[in-house]
């Protein structure tokens, strides 16, 4: 992506393929870009069509590499998220004030509805859970990686302040409850980085 290009512009660009429901890009610690993005359409049509147009599409005199978004390298099934550049990363929204990537499973695809994994952080859910004390420099991809070997991640966030800077908490959505289950038992109380952990099912 130009690194001047916002979330904005991206969504802009890419809502001529379909409906958009969230557009992000990467921003590095100094708040700049990283110079890639990802998309999230509101259909595996939308997606497909994306790509098509926007797959070495020059834009600002750069050329987009844009293609499917996986969530885990594992899984084959091709998702209804776009991402530009070679990057599967994401950064803050405005309106959200966290740092996300959004993404599903081969077996749970077609069941889960987007919109509402989007806004995952359902209370009666016990697939959501709230991880404290977490190192300032964690970004949402340390987080995933690391909760990772407690099962099969749907989402993981890290709050951020105003400033683009994290405030030391997030959140990480299991595809199962027991998957959450033992990450609560692997995870509370882990030293991570010289920080001691706090992991608790999401209230």
């Amino acid at each position: 992506l130009p690194y001047r290009v916002r979330w904005q512009d991206l969504k802009d660009l890419f809502r001529k393929a379909g409906t958009v429901l969230r557009a992000d890009v990467s921003l590095g610690p100094d708040n700049r870009s990283r110079g890639y993005g990802t998309v999230l359409l509101a259909t595996a049509e939308d997606a497909g069509r994306a790509v098509d147009m926007f797959n070495g599409h020059t834009w600002q005199t750069r050329v987009l590499e844009v293609r499917l978004d996986r969530l885990l390298p594992e899984y084959d099934s091709q998702l209804p998220v776009a991402s530009s550049s070679t990057g599967t990363s994401s950064s803050s929204h405005p309106s959200l004030g966290s740092s996300s990537h959004l993404g599903s499973t081969s077996s749970v695809a077609d069941e889960i509805e987007y919109m509402s994994l989007y806004h995952a952080n359902d209370p009666s859910s016990s697939r959501n859970l709230f991880v404290g004390n977490l190192p300032f420099h964690c970004q949402w991809q340390d987080l995933k990686d690391l909760f990772r070997q407690a099962g099969t991640i749907l989402r993981a966030d890290v709050a951020l302040g105003p400033d683009g800077r994290s405030r030391g908490f997030g959140t990480v959505v299991f595809a199962t409850d027991y998957d959450a289950e033992r990450a609560v038992k692997m995870f509370n109380g882990y030293d991570y980085n010289g920080r001691v952990l706090k992991v608790h099912f999401d209230k």
